[in-house]
This record gives C-alpha cells, structure tokens and sequence, in this order.
C-alpha cells in the first residue's frame, strides 16, 4: 500500500508540475474570474465549474456519488445510502442544506434522512456550494450551505416533446435503476417530469463477503410546471416525492422501515433589468418528512422497538436584486419559516407492558430573518463583498409529556425561548493579472443547537455506545472564519488553491454526566451536550482541470485535507485524512473512455472517546466509458464501466464501525433520448 501510494503521489505531482510549466505558454485568458462553486447536473447547462465533468461519476451515480467527488466535501457514511455530507468537516446543524433555497429538517434522531437523500441527479439542475459566511443566503450557519437546485421546465416554441428513458444494473449489490424525464414545452407554458427507481441486495466487500443490512429499495419523482404571465414575469410549481423502504443501515442498530418526503413549492419571478428591483423571486413552500426505524430483521435483539419520527416545515421567502447604483450592486433577501418536529419510541419487552418515550418531544421553531448582500466596485481589477445577516429565532417545546421528562432533569421548558443570530462576511476580489484572481473572506456567523441538541432524550450513538441528552439552555455556536483562494485560469488550464481557518467559541459536544442510567441495553454510560470553550478547524484544497490534444484529452486532480482539534488540542472527531481523486479522460467524437485513481492517507489523529479508530490507507482505480449513437430518430448512449477494478478491500474513515466499501463493481446502462 505505501509503495502504491508513493507511486502514485509521484504522478500527481508531476501532473501538476507539467500542467503548470505548459500554462506558462498559453497567452489568452479564458476568463478571470473566481470560479463559483456550483455543479452543474443537467449536462445541457455549461458549469461554472472546470470540473462538472467529472462529477456525475456514471449514469448510475446518485446525489451522493456526485457530492463525494467535489472538494471540501466528504461523507459521513453510516449505510450505502443517506450518508450525510460534511463541508469542511462541519455537519448537521452546522450547515445549511436546502432545496432549491428551501428549508428542509430530517425526521430521523439517528441522522439516516439528510437532505441529499431526497433528491436524484435526473431531478437535478445544479448543487451549489458555498462555505462558511458565504452562505448566509439561505440562513445562519457556521459551516455553509449546501442548495440542490431543482431542474425547471422549459419554455421553447420549437421544442414540443422530449424525453429520456434510461435503465442500469450494479453488480456488487445486484442493483437495478431505471429513470426516466419528460418534457412538453411551448412558449407559454411547459412541464417538466422526472421519475426514479432504485433497488439494491446486500452488496459485496472486496473481500467477497456479504454486508448485511445494506439493501434499500426507493423511488423518486418531481414535477415542474412554469407558466409565462408576461414578457417579464413566470410563475413556477414544483413537486417532489420520495418514498423509501427495507434501508439497511450495517453501521447501526436498527434499519429503516420507511422515509417519506413530499416537498411543494410555488415560486414568483420577475425580470425587470430598467427597473429599480431589476429582478425579484418570491417562494413560498411546505414540506413534511416521515421516518420510521425499526429492528424487526435485526437478530438476537434484547428488546424490540419502533421509533417514527417527523418533520414538518413551511416558509416564504423574498429575493431582490436591486439596479447598480454607483459601484454598487446590491441584493436584499427576507425570509421566514416554521418547523415542528416529533419522534418517539415504544419497547416491547417479553412478558411485560410495552414502554413509551418521546426522544424528540414536539418542539416548534420559528425563524425569520434578513440578508443583504453589497458588492462594491473599486475599480475593475478589485471588488469588496459585503454581507450581513440577522435572524430572530423562537423554540418552544409542546405537550405535557415531554415538558415533564425534562423537569426531571431539573429544565423548565414550559416557556418559549428566543434568539438573535448575527453574521458578517466581507471578501476581497482582485485580479491580479489576465491569468490570476486573488480572493479573501473574513466573517463572523453563529448558529442555532439542533433539536437534538437542545431536546433529545436518550439518543443512542452507536458510535461511542453512549445515550445522549439534550441541554435545552446551550449557547450559540459562533464562529470567525477567514479563507484565501487563488485562481489560475487559462485557455485550457485552470488551477485553484484554498485554505481556510474557522475558530470556534461555544463548540457544541458530547460530555459524560454522572448519576444518570443508561436507556439503551448494552450502552457504556450516558452524555449530555456542552458548549465546550473553543476549537479550530483548518484545511487545504486544490483542484486542477488541463486539456491538450485539441481538448480530447483531460486531466483532473481534486486535493482535500482538513486538520482539527479543541482547546485542549485533542483531536476533533470526524476529520477525513488527506484525500486526492485524479481522473483522465479521452474524448474522440461520440465516444469517450475515464481512468480515476482515487487515494486516502491513514488517519491516526482520532478521537478515542467518541469511540473513532484508526483508518487505514487506501487507492482504488475506476474506469468508464460511454459511447453516443442513434437508430432512425433515437438518440442512444450505452455507459459502462468498473469500479474498484483491483477488488480492494477498504473503508473511508468517515465510516462508521469501519465497515468495508463495495467491492469490483461492474456496471452497465442504457439510455434513449427522443
């Protein structure tokens, strides 16, 4: 494995020493500007990306295959679905992750329901990704957000009726997919219809072992319909359903027995560049997620449970773009939302009456708040971003039963409590030159505890084997962040470099409490959520995109790694070790062939009492291939390709209980345009 790894670090090097020199000859700029970071899904858009390519790795690849392939971003893998994106190390309440701009809670305590898990790349248009204060768009956050932008309907006289019926087999899971998209279009109204289904068995490790608890079974479909009122102004509906069931998740104690989501949207747009609002988009939306865990084909279980969960969330929002005045381009967005949440479980011991607890009582959130965003022309070569946010935020628990659970532990949450959450951010754009952008941010932003964290009771993290409780009385997390970025960008080479610091006051974790009994059969103790002094995450990330040979041949390289610890300089838990992913591509007319190295350095700084161990060095190759070609009218394409070619066995260190990735995997998929 070293000596694999050293080879292979040697090639990325001279990849980016040679790519390097060759620029060096290119005169012309292709442009020069910071490259934004938002992945194109929908192959007809042009990214503003260098590397979308690559990120839709096969016809196959759900939302989360696409995520993992993108710096910054890793996943927090629990089950071979629903793995929980982490940015720059920051998760769950941490970061924003919405739909098309809309607030989104899962309903699952055990974090088995992230947003990501609700969406397929066939309902997709983009996945936008900003970091720490960047996102303060779409609400507070330490960490960032996440938006997966839903793909619209088109409006287009000469294009009636189109679609894509495509079908795929997995072979290390024995999975089946089978999609489908269908357009009608006209110059007043069109529709758009995506429809998914997925099917996968217990999939096999590189060691030829079956992993139990790893089959899931779903479907996925979204509708969007836009209607032109006028020559300036559209109205847009759109639905998502997403149904769930049999999930398997190997690294827990119990699976899924179903995860349902229904998400309606009704959206206002107006286009009036000569106006002072030059142009305005007003939302409004609901959402109601249900989840059900449970155990009843786990073996050997000491006591049977049942434990549903749900989610329920509406909200509005108005965004403007203002006309430029002076050197200023301004945008003012307010926004508010309501969520309710509830999760309980019932025990059904032998011989004995069955046990009732709420470990979610029903709490309320309310949040409303307001952002504005100035970007100030000094001169052509330097821009100054300023962006300030405030929201007001009101949680209150209802329901006798779950007011009482936590009089017993000495809270009074009978009354509401409010919070303010402030943010700041202000970046600095220069370009240096017609091939180099330098770009720099400094921020302040606070983020609200996760109801988990303020009102969970006896949570069982398989992790460290510890129950936790919630601290209805947490502070706000805060966090100052600083980030610098520089931009190389040429013809047919371009080259980003970042790194980043956040220090953090208030960190929220897990400490023990004493005194308390443990819930769960089996559990080492139990843990409450403290606000713990200070802690600091740092990383560096880069990613490269050269073409040569009349842009037939192209490479890629994405580097990430992230160093964290507390203020006792301990270890911070779930902090990815240094990764790289390199592809190369051949494309010579409607064919085209992708070899990928993808390689992960052991990570031996690890967090014992959370329960983490040492991970271990890895590199697999991949290989793909897609060929274009049409019968009388139809457009076809056949994808196929393997992954994990050499059957290595491995983990990811964001996995939990360590347990081994898919092994060879053969894949294949048919697609018809028409």
């Amino acid at each position: 494995m070293k000596s694999s790894f050293k080879a292979f670090l040697g090639v990325n090097i001279l990849i980016l020493l040679s790519t390097s020199l060759v620029a060096q000859e290119i005169k012309d700029s292709i442009y020069k500007r910071l490259i934004l970071k938002e992945v194109y899904i929908q192959s007809q858009v042009q990214s503003k990306h260098p590397t979308s390519g690559f990120y839709q790795s096969s016809g196959l690849a759900n939302t989360e295959d696409i995520l993992s392939k993108i710096e910054g971003i890793s996943l927090i893998r629990r089950g071979p679905i629903g793995m929980e994106p982490a940015l720059r190390a920051f998760s769950g309440g941490q970061v924003n992750m919405v739909i098309d701009g809309m607030k989104i809670f899962g309903a699952c305590t055990d974090k088995m329901d992230p947003v990501t898990i609700y969406t397929e790349p066939v309902n997709l248009k983009s996945i936008d990704i900003k970091y720490a204060g960047d996102g303060m768009a779409m609400g507070s956050s330490v960490g960032g957000t996440l938006n997966l932008k839903l793909a619209e309907a088109e409006l287009n006289s000469n294009r009636i009726l189109n679609g894509t019926v495509s079908s795929g087999y997995y072979s290390a899971a024995k999975s089946l997919l089978n999609t489908m998209t269908l357009e009608y279009s006209s110059e007043k109204w069109g529709i758009r219809g995506s429809g998914v289904y997925r099917k996968a068995d217990n999939y096999r490790n590189g060691l030829g072992q079956v992993v139990a608890f790893s089959q899931y079974e779903k479907t996925n479909a979204n509708i969007s319909g836009k209607y032109k009122i006028n020559a300036k102004s559209t109205l847009k509906a759109d639905l998502l359903v997403d149904d769930g069931w049999n999930i398997g998740y190997p690294a827990l104690p119990m699976d899924v027995g179903y995860a349902r989501a229904r998400i309606a949207a009704l959206t206002y747009q107006i286009n009036t560049p000569e106006k002072l609002i030059q142009s305005l988009e007003a939302k409004a939306y609901l959402n109601s997620i249900k989840h059900a865990m449970d155990d009843t084909n786990r073996p050997l279980v000491p006591i049977h449970m049942d434990m549903p969960g749900e989610s329920n969330t509406q909200g509005v929002f108005i965004d403007a773009k203002l006309k430029n005045l002076n050197k200023h381009q301004l945008n003012i967005k307010i926004d508010s939302y309501h969520n309710r949440v509830k999760a309980d479980m019932t025990m059904y011991p032998e011989n004995s009456a069955a046990m009732y607890m709420l470990t979610w009582p029903e709490n309320h959130q309310t949040v409303t708040g307001i952002y504005a965003n100035d970007r100030f022309s000094i001169n052509k070569n330097n821009w100054i971003d300023l962006k300030v946010r405030l929201d007001v935020a009101q949680s209150k628990i209802t329901g006798e039963m779950g007011i009482n659970q936590f009089a017993i532990l000495g809270y009074d949450v009978s009354k509401a409590s409010t919070r303010m959450l402030k943010n700041i951010s202000v970046g600095y754009t220069k370009y240096l030159n017609s091939q180099f952008t330098l770009y720099g941010n400094i921020g302040y932003s606070e983020r609200l505890p996760t109801s988990s964290e303020r009102y969970g009771f006896y949570l069982f993290n398989r992790m460290d084997n510890h129950d936790y409780i919630g601290k209805p009385n947490l502070s706000n997390e805060q966090a100052f962040n600083t980030e610098l970025n520089l931009l190389f960008s040429e013809r047919n080479f371009s080259f980003k470099l970042s790194g980043f610091n956040t220090y953090l006051r208030n960190y929220i974790m897990g400490k023990n409490m004493d005194g308390l009994s443990v819930m769960t059969i089996g559990a080492d103790g139990v843990r409450g959520y403290e606000n713990i002094k200070s802690a600091s995450i740092s990383g560096i990330e880069s990613n490269l995109n050269y073409f040569f040979n009349d842009k037939n041949i192209v490479i890629n390289n994405t580097l990430k790694w992230i160093y964290a610890h507390d203020n006792n300089k301990k270890p911070l838990p779930l902090i990815p070790p240094l990764k790289s992913i390199t592809s190369l591509r051949f494309v010579r007319n409607m064919f085209f062939i992708q070899a990928e190295n993808e390689f992960a350095l052991a990570q031996t700084r690890i967090n014992e009492e959370f329960g983490e161990r040492a991970s271990k060095a890895y590199t697999i190759q991949n290989l793909r291939a897609t060929y274009n070609f049409n019968i009388q009218k139809y457009k076809l394409q056949f994808s196929a390709g393997a992954e994990n070619i050499f059957d290595v066995s491995y983990f990811e260190h964001l996995d939990w209980a360590s347990i081994p990735r898919p092994g060879r995997n053969i894949y294949g998929m048919l697609s018809m345009k028409f």
